[in-house]
């Protein structure tokens, strides 16, 4: 009798331990991210993370191109030097300099935490960011679709509660899917398979090299060029910025009304002391709203005075792309791997080369905008 009753409980014990759902401590913690009123995926599949506590999200949150969201906070990226991550607003400015662990405002003072890497990708955190900027930062753990980071600047019609009330579907189906990718590949026998490293694209045999994680900004100094010129850029509306030296403005009147129609940037190109690229700043502006009923506050000028400029308000163009022909620039794009800005001559042949190479090996082509300079 005593056996039979120890055979019982042996029994229920492994039926009960069956049903029972698998140990928490197995599934790894989700986080979810959320701005405003909508779930964000952002490009790469890239999610929040915690790193000794503390929460971290791709900076790329806020690029409103990437989330549909404009939070009211723009970033800008250095990768040549370093990296140096740059958020700002109109409130303030963040600086990281990431390899260093360092971050200081816009008046050069430190602060108390820093940027990281993970996965090749620059992450920031969330509530020490969402603190300087004024945006509010809401940690949101659910029983069964992970934990969701909501990020809102005021403009959201929706309550934590009820947002996340409302998003219980689309939080369910991202939170399955990214724990099915978690999931070990076995094979017919359920042995574990292993999966063979990928070669990168570039040492793939007979395979070109994915560029589509370059991203490119085009700029050409259309201060002496013809109307043929846009024709020459078909295809680059909204992608590509055209310069224009503040006394040829009039001369190039029919040009810029054109360009801007079509949605290409403008920027002024400037030379001189700092007072004389102020007064052609301030005449620039003055004749492009007679013009074309706009202003810009893109600028290029002597790298003496870009120091200057930023802090008066200005946005830089800067280039790492340059060359007289076709050839030349594509050399020296091909050696870019994160941020290429091009400074293309006004010659229809060269920009028609540049620009079919730049299709075909899949660049990302970028609006050189005041927000991303």
């Amino acid at each position: 009798m005593k056996k039979r009753l120890t055979a019982l409980l042996c029994a229920a014990a492994i039926l009960f331990a069956a049903v029972l759902p698998r140990a928490a401590a197995s599934t790894p913690t989700i986080y979810l991210l959320a701005a405003n009123d909508k779930m964000c995926d952002l490009p790469g599949g890239l999610l929040p993370v915690a790193v000794n506590g503390v929460i971290y999200v791709p900076y790329s949150l806020f690029d409103k191109s990437a989330t549909g969201v404009d939070l009211g906070v723009y970033y800008g990226l250095a990768p040549d030097r370093g990296p140096i991550l740059s958020l700002y607003s109109l409130s303030g400015r963040l600086v990281f300099t990431v390899n260093m662990g360092q971050c200081v405002d816009g008046q050069d003072n430190p602060m108390n935490f820093r940027a990281v890497t993970r996965n090749g990708a620059v992450y920031v955190p969330a509530a020490a960011v969402c603190n300087f900027f004024g945006l509010q930062y809401s940690f949101l753990p659910t029983v069964d679709r992970g934990t969701l980071i909501r990020i809102t600047n005021g403009s959201q019609s929706l309550s934590d509660s009820v947002f996340l009330s409302s998003a219980t579907l689309s939080m369910t189906y991202r939170y399955n899917n990214i724990l099915k990718s978690m999931e070990p590949v076995v094979g017919p026998t359920s042995a574990p398979v292993s999966t063979p490293a990928v070669p990168s694209a570039s040492s793939a045999p007979g395979e070109k090299d994915n560029k589509s994680g370059v991203w490119v900004y085009l700029s050409v100094d259309a201060s002496q060029a013809e109307e043929s010129l846009l024709a020459a850029l078909s295809g680059t509306s909204g992608h590509a910025l055209l310069l224009f030296s503040p006394d040829r403005l009039s001369a190039q009147s029919g040009l810029i009304r054109q360009a801007v129609a079509s949605g290409f940037s403008i920027g002024l190109k400037v030379e001189g002391t700092e007072k004389e690229v102020q007064e052609q700043l301030a005449r620039g502006n003055e004749l492009l709203t007679h013009i074309a009923r706009i202003r810009t506050r893109i600028v290029s000028a002597p790298a003496s005075l870009t120091k200057t400029l930023d802090a008066a308000g200005w946005s830089c163009w800067t280039v790492n792309v340059t060359g007289s022909n076709a050839s030349t620039l594509l050399r020296s794009l091909d050696s870019k791997r994160t941020v290429a800005r091009l400074a293309l001559p006004a010659t229809p042949s060269v920009i028609s080369r540049v620009l079919a190479q730049v299709r075909t090996d899949g660049y990302t082509l970028r609006q050189p905008l005041e927000t991303e300079l």
